[in-house]
């Protein structure tokens, strides 16, 4: 299929819209063009490289729930690594404890992010509290995909604050088609 550079332009925006996570190989494929082709375009189109883009998309998905999440490091389909630092709107009512729900969900974005999920259902969450977070903590996020079948993941998250576990968890995930 020919296409004028505008049209392939066009695609490209479109396609990269709806998945970030394609990579300039398969970008080139779909163009039916080199991945020279492909990288010029996206330079002239200001269209970071795949790994930025799988970093962005990570962290607005975290950043979604106004958390102050940044993913450090994202290997797609493997493990990822994500900093979080508590503040006050994350605490119980009159106390300096962070909300369990607020560890809770920062340990499921990045296991959603790890494993390329827009959408997801938790079908099993085997979670521990090992020791409470208190406002200003620094918690560092650790994922590792552990199995993957069909559209369905094992990811282990471990959180921990100053070296020591506070949270872990087993989230067994289906991704769903949106």
């Amino acid at each position: 299929m020919s296409t004028t550079k505008k049209q392939r332009h066009d695609f490209l925006l479109e396609i990269i819209a709806e998945n970030p996570f394609l990579k300039d190989e398969e970008l080139a494929k779909r163009c039916n063009v080199s991945i020279s082709t492909i990288r010029n375009d996206r330079a002239e189109l200001g269209i970071a490289e795949y790994r930025e883009r799988v970093k962005s998309a990570a962290e607005c998905e975290m950043n979604g729930s106004g958390s102050k999440a940044e993913l450090l490091d994202l290997k797609l389909y493997e493990n990822g690594l994500s900093v979080l630092e508590t503040d006050n709107t994350m605490l119980f009512k009159n106390t300096n404890v962070v909300k369990s729900q607020c560890i809770y969900a920062f340990a499921e974005n990045l296991a959603l992010s790890v494993i390329n999920a827009r959408a997801a259902l938790v079908k099993v969450a085997n979670v521990k509290y090992i020791s409470e977070v208190h406002s200003g903590a620094k918690l560092v996020a650790k994922s590792t995909v552990i199995r993957g079948r069909d559209n369905e993941y094992i990811v282990h998250v471990f959180i921990s604050a100053e070296m020591n576990e506070v949270f872990r968890g087993k989230f067994n995930l289906e991704v769903v088609d949106i």
